[in-house]
């Protein structure tokens, strides 16, 4: 039953069941953020350079949709600190930023970016954080509000093994009338 999976979800991410839903997977979780925020010309998403790639098509209809601009931050590759993905952030963003975008874990090169500094760093710029976690339920341990980001998507599929079709989003109780 869904409210049983709801609690058993939250417990392992250590969140109040009521703030999570269920959807399809993360990518469904993410444009649910993007295109459920009200987004006025002019305002800015920075996302890294290593996003997955439904997630840039995402992205780049979102600003086709609703005027907005995106823009990237450049991680290095390999970085050789959770320095580095911070200062890139924080290269790019500017007063006009409205999202910040991020992949827990990437996709492309397995990094493991540092959200809970990043929910700072946009959260000092007046931004949200919005968080991709496709690969990390399962991969490393989480504990969803004490990273501070505003919505955490993730895949139940991948990791924890439950069957295809199943992923989550998280949203912060005061984001939740957001969207």
């Amino acid at each position: 039953d869904v409210k049983w999976a709801r609690e058993q979800l939250g417990r392992f991410l250590h969140t109040p069941p009521e703030d999570i839903t269920f959807l399809t997977n993360v990518t469904v979780a993410m444009n649910y953020v993007v295109n459920g925020l009200r987004w006025e010309p002019g305002d800015e998403i920075l996302a890294s350079d290593q996003e997955y790639g439904a997630i840039d098509n995402m992205l780049h209809h979102a600003t086709q949709r609703w005027g907005a601009t995106l823009r990237r931050a450049e991680i290095p590759v390999p970085p050789s600190c959770p320095e580095d993905v911070l200062r890139a952030f924080e290269a790019a963003l500017t007063e006009k930023t409205k999202l910040v975008f991020c992949s827990h874990i990437t996709s492309g090169t397995g990094l493991i970016a540092p959200i809970r500094e990043l929910a700072e760093l946009a959260h000092r710029h007046g931004a949200m954080l919005a968080v991709d976690g496709a690969h990390a339920p399962g991969q490393i341990p989480l504990d969803l509000p004490s990273l501070g980001c505003d919505f955490y998507g993730g895949n139940c599929h991948k990791w924890l093994c439950a069957r295809k079709g199943v992923g989550f989003l998280r949203a912060r109780p005061e984001m939740q009338e957001r969207l």
